[in-house]
């Protein structure tokens, strides 16, 4: 089988199990060759060898089967970076760029600034904004010990030397009260969500997903804590769901935060709060 036929064969096999059965074949055997998807433009005649052939195969059966594609294979680009990810966490998604985009483009590189990342999971949002902020420093807390370990192989592997990693759940192990930002990507799902059943979700952590009935429960404990944990002034920045805009508006308005903006992601949906702790 050669790389035109390989392909053919996973996108129809993948037809009614993906959303993007030829984008995840092409993903899946770029992985399998080490190459990128321009080689497999280029060189739709050659031929997989019987191991290559059978690898490729076994990861479009999981695929398949629903698992991930970044799951499948160990990696998924966020901000332009490759991150390691596993089971233990959530796949980083497209529309939380959304978070560092904004931080980037109003907070300057010449002011050295404190912030905490709260739930960092595999540690995207915290490399992320490292990468691009050698001057700041960044803790990243999570409640997992198995996503700290993620969290600092990918801090390693990116060189993001002004990242500290703490095992808190939230901010029961936090003694630092001077920070600048505090951003977080938390659990913000119903408990009883249907789409938990559905797609990628499936193969994650539910505790990095569900927070309670109305899927608030975390954020407003973010909302409260907060302001205990920020400078004057300082700001909170909260991803959440496309639906939650308003109850979010009113988290941030109940615990007296200022200034309070929402950010559309690229889809156009509301999914980002920001506020300012009163001065």
């Amino acid at each position: 089988m050669n790389i035109q036929q390989a392909l053919h064969h996973a996108n129809e096999q993948l037809g009614t199990s993906s959303p993007s059965p030829l984008l995840d074949a092409q993903i899946l055997l770029s992985f399998v060759l080490h190459c990128n998807s321009a080689h497999l433009i280029a060189w739709p005649d050659k031929t997989l060898n019987e191991e290559q052939l059978s690898r490729y195969l076994l990861l479009v059966k999981q695929r398949n089967r629903g698992h991930p594609v970044a799951h499948l294979t160990g990696t998924k680009e966020f901000w332009s970076l490759d991150f390691f990810v596993d089971n233990s966490t959530l796949i980083p998604r497209p529309e939380t760029e959304t978070l560092i985009e904004f931080t980037l483009d109003n907070f300057s590189e010449n002011k050295r600034l404190k912030l905490l990342d709260m739930g960092t999971g595999s540690g995207a949002i915290a490399i992320s904004i490292a990468s691009e902020r050698a001057e700041w420093e960044i803790i990243a807390c999570d409640i997992s010990e198995q996503a700290l370990v993620l969290a600092n192989k990918n801090s390693l592997f990116h060189q993001t030397k002004n990242i500290s990693l703490i095992n808190s759940d939230w901010f029961s192990n936090i003694k630092d009260n001077n920070f600048d930002i505090i951003i977080s990507n938390p659990p913000y799902i119903e408990t009883d969500d249907p789409h938990l059943s559905q797609g990628d979700v499936r193969f994650e952590p539910a505790s990095a997903l569900t927070a309670g009935e109305t899927g608030m429960d975390d954020i407003e404990q973010l909302c409260s804590q907060a302001k205990g944990y920020l400078t004057k002034g300082g700001t909170l920045i909260i991803e959440h769901g496309y639906n939650q805009k308003q109850k979010v508006f009113d988290c941030f308005t109940k615990n007296s935060f200022e200034k309070i903006e929402q950010k559309q992601d690229l889809s156009g949906h509301v999914r980002m709060t920001v506020g300012k702790r009163k001065l």
